[in-house]
């Protein structure tokens, strides 16, 4: 079943990321957003491919699809998906393909554990997962670039302020207050979310994940593991499971 070589693409609403999978193991992940037809040709040569699986939030799919060899196969998450676990929500499909893809990820590297999802990217999203492998439902917040952006937009005097690696307890300044509310309440925040679940839920693991768990995690006093790839290494567990891959 593996023997096959097959990509992945999480395509989101800021960047384009890629898992390469050989033998069933993720090889080689990375940022491929923007990449000429040149740089996939040369990307083909070096790892080929024979599947691609697509997993999308993004307005940039066509663009992206486009430019990849056409001898390849692609597919893609749709409505006729096949999950390898239940939920709470009543249409499944009204779940984020991100999230659900996040599932599919912890099930892959974590099976039969409990689990509790925090992806930190565009948004902040939160869910949880059984041992028995059904999604009891989640949360989604704003970001850290959406919570900076929102300052910005809607007042007349606040700067534009990118996400960076500082984290004041408190301002002296109107830039140095802005990072004190949205760094301390985003911790916050996510803290306070974990107590929720571990209220409801009892003891799980806990993965965080997305383009700011980097930063995240060193912030946070709970046990958590940083998975980077696990969007990816979801798409990879939806490709095997759907058997899309043949």
């Amino acid at each position: 079943m593996n023997n096959v070589r097959h990509l992945v693409l999480d395509i989101g609403n800021t960047r384009t990321k890629y898992g390469y999978f050989d033998n069933g193991l993720l090889q080689a992940s990375g940022i491929c957003v923007n990449w000429s037809v040149a740089q996939w040709d040369a990307f083909y040569q070096a790892h080929p491919f024979q599947t691609v699986f697509v997993g999308s939030v993004g307005v940039a799919v066509k663009s992206v699809l486009s430019k990849l060899p056409t001898a390849v196969k692609i597919q893609s998450i749709d409505e006729t998906t096949k999950y390898p676990f239940t939920s709470a929500y009543n249409d499944l499909n009204a779940l984020g393909i991100d999230r659900r893809a996040g599932l599919a990820g912890a099930m892959y590297c974590y099976p039969k554990k409990a689990v509790l999802i925090i992806d930190a990217g565009s948004c902040i999203t939160y869910d949880f997962i059984s041992a028995k492998g059904h999604h009891h439902g989640g949360a989604i917040s704003p970001g850290r670039a959406m919570r900076y952006k929102a300052m910005h937009l809607f007042t007349a005097n606040l700067p534009l302020l990118e996400p960076d690696e500082s984290n004041p307890s408190f301002g002296t300044t109107t830039q140095e207050s802005m990072k004190a509310g949205v760094e301390t309440g985003i911790i916050a925040e996510i803290q306070a979310q974990i107590d929720v679940f571990a209220q409801h839920f009892g003891n799980f693991t806990i993965i965080l994940t997305g383009g700011d768990a980097d930063f995240l995690i060193k912030k946070i006093k709970n046990t958590i593991f940083a998975h980077t790839d696990l969007i990816l290494k979801g798409l990879y567990h939806l490709l095997m499971y759907n058997s899309l891959h043949e």
